[in-house]
């Protein structure tokens, strides 16, 4: 053997003996000492967290049957909550669905309502079934149905419930992955009121309080306090079906956006941005036939069709996922994806996005594809 071989062999020996120091000692080598697959440093370092994958959850199939016999099994004596997260398999066995989000599904039983508690992730409620969930926050007490939205801000005592006589479903969407991530989670329990434990929070505005103050676009009450809770999300804090989706059909005669279609964004009425500063929300309509462009971004979605779903699908990285009324779709940063109407009805999807959270570190970017086949910077 030549001395040049030689030298290369120990100088490879010391190396990978270097390497395997390195790792026992909790470091990494951010270096590539050669071209091979195994020293490639720089994608063993983007590739070395978990990353979530497209999944579909059936509610038909899957979610409901477990809800119903949860709620047989599992009473609010023996536990506060009683909801399924939607855990995505690139994840587990993290409680993720997305990266960031969390989908949780619950049903509530006729006339329970768990006490109230607080915790530092923000959360939506978004109704599915019933029209009589229930929801209060910081003494808002809101009753809602099919298509409303509800916020619990982070750091807010809420509790919910369901105050009639039928069960009812509704989904939550929280930023708890991320909070999680950044080492913030708390959750607080024990709600007192002048130094008395209670099991509910009176009331401290009226039960339409959202509706009557915020409810009408373009005015500004100025005889209230807008500053409700921790004052960094939005302070309407109920969002009715009723006029999001008047105005998606008013609408629907008009071109829309090619890779969104019609889409609408729930917003803070204050300020004009997102409901948090993690999250933002949409109702998107896909008109009869519509297929939108595909695109990609750096933001993590969540879908979950809520209105004539039964003949749309959503292609993801070239997948084909077929859904129908009430599942969840996670539609995870970095894949195309794009929908598609195959019915002669419009279909009406609830999306949730992280993008807030990376526009404020100005992460946040889109791309498409033009009708040309070629890639084009949207944002």
């Amino acid at each position: 053997m030549s001395s040049v071989a030689a030298t290369s062999q120990d100088r490879a020996a010391a190396l990978e003996a270097l390497h395997d120091d390195i790792e026992r000692k909790h470091l990494f080598p951010f270096w590539a000492a050669n071209a091979g697959p195994g020293h490639d440093e720089v994608k063993r370092l983007m590739g070395a967290a978990p990353r979530a994958v497209p999944f579909l959850w059936s509610y038909a199939e899957v979610l409901e049957p477990l809800l119903v016999k949860a709620a047989k099994l599992v009473t609010t004596v023996e536990s506060e909550r009683r909801s399924l997260i939607l855990v995505n398999p690139g994840l587990a066995p993290r409680r993720a669905t997305v990266t960031t989000m969390y989908t949780a599904y619950r049903l509530n039983s006729p006339n329970e309502v768990m006490p109230p508690h607080r915790h530092s992730p923000s959360a939506i409620r978004f109704g599915l079934t019933g029209k009589q969930n229930f929801t209060g926050v910081e003494g808002e007490d809101m009753v809602f149905g099919p298509g409303d939205l509800v916020l619990t801000p982070h750091d807010t005592w809420h509790n919910h419930g369901n105050v009639g006589d039928e069960p009812a479903v509704n989904l939550s969407v929280l930023d708890l992955p991320l909070v999680e991530t950044l080492n913030a989670v708390y959750f607080e329990h024990d709600y007192e009121e002048s130094g008395v434990r209670k099991e509910k929070q009176s009331a401290k505005v009226p039960a339409d309080y959202s509706e009557r103050i915020y409810g009408h676009g373009g005015y500004m009450p100025r005889f209230v306090s807008h500053q409700r809770g921790t004052g960094s999300a939005s302070p309407m804090y109920c969002y009715r079906w009723e006029p999001l989706r008047e105005l998606l059909e008013k609408h629907r005669d008009w071109d829309g956006d090619p890779y969104d279609a019609l889409a609408v964004e729930y917003v803070d009425p204050v300020n004009g941005g997102p409901l948090f500063k993690t999250m933002t929300f949409f109702a998107q309509m896909l008109r009869p036939g519509e297929h939108t462009r595909a695109q990609r971004q750096t933001a993590s979605l969540l879908v979950t069709p809520f209105e004539g779903g039964g003949l749309g699908h959503t292609v993801i990285g070239g997948k084909r996922f077929d859904w129908n009324n009430f599942d969840t779709l996670a539609v995870p940063a970095g894949e195309w994806y794009e929908h598609v109407n195959g019915s002669k009805s419009p279909i009406v999807l609830f999306v949730a996005s992280d993008e807030p959270a990376l526009r404020a570190f100005g992460l946040h970017k889109r791309w498409g594809r033009t009708a040309g086949g070629d890639v084009e910077r949207l944002t």
